[in-house]
């Protein structure tokens, strides 16, 4: 059953890419969803099994249903690193889209794929206006408990208070942002030397993100999914 399914998405990631090549127009029975990168990857300190967290930016409809609202969890994870070297003269960063997750608490698997990124249009989060006033609201850590905090090997309340402000600014700007992308968009925009590549002979489908120079994902960084219409779990 598996294996019928993922041969349903590869004729339908096939025929999609060929129509989109002739006509410019897509393949109503690829569903395709916007979403943004809530949490910076860089390849040099990534590990494989390391997740991503993407949020939706528009719903994904199957026969008029919404079955994945907009603002939704997408769960992905690194498969694979190849850092660069004689016998590889790219960085490779593997990533596969695993589920979704509803504001429901609802899983839904996915089979789908990366068709194209855009890179946020300011990688400062310190000159960013957003996180600055995400960062002043957060709780701020005062006295000498910084290098106990340190040495219990949690973040302090200061670096928390940071994530937390980052993760708010790239949910916030990546849905207030005009998007970047469209439906036939692919490859990477705005990030210099980035090229992306499909591994789709086998399930799951994985793309490959790859660079002569170190791969870094920023937050805020939008996204293009491609992916066979997803099922509700009965």
């Amino acid at each position: 059953m598996k294996n019928c399914f993922y041969s349903c998405f590869m004729l339908m990631f096939v025929l999609a890419t060929s129509l989109i090549a002739q006509t410019g127009k897509s393949s109503p029975p690829v569903s395709k969803v916007f979403a943004v990168l809530t949490k910076s990857l860089d390849a040099k300190t990534a590990k494989a099994g390391d997740e991503l967290d993407l949020r939706t930016l528009n719903d994904v409809m199957v026969d008029g249903v919404v079955v994945i609202p907009s603002g939704s969890k997408v769960i992905a994870h690194v498969s694979e690193i190849k850092d660069k070297a004689k016998t590889a003269p790219q960085f490779q960063l593997a990533i596969v889209i695993d589920r979704a997750i509803t504001k429901g608490e609802m899983n839904i698997p996915l089979q789908a794929i990366i068709a194209a990124i855009a890179a946020p249009q300011d990688d400062s989060l310190s000159s960013d206006a957003t996180y600055g006033m995400m960062h002043s609201n957060e709780p701020k850590m005062v006295g000498s408990r910084a290098s106990t905090t340190a040495s219990s090997g949690e973040l302090s309340a200061s670096s928390k208070a940071s994530s937390n402000a980052a993760v708010a600014t790239a949910n916030l700007k990546g849905s207030m942002d005009a998007l970047r992308l469209d439906e036939n968009s692919q490859g990477a925009l705005g990030y210099e030397g980035v090229s992306l590549s499909w591994r789709l002979d086998a399930p799951p489908p994985v793309t490959i993100i790859a660079s002569k120079k170190n791969v870094k994902l920023l937050a805020g960084t939008q996204m293009l999914l491609r992916m066979a219409p997803p099922r509700l779990p009965k």
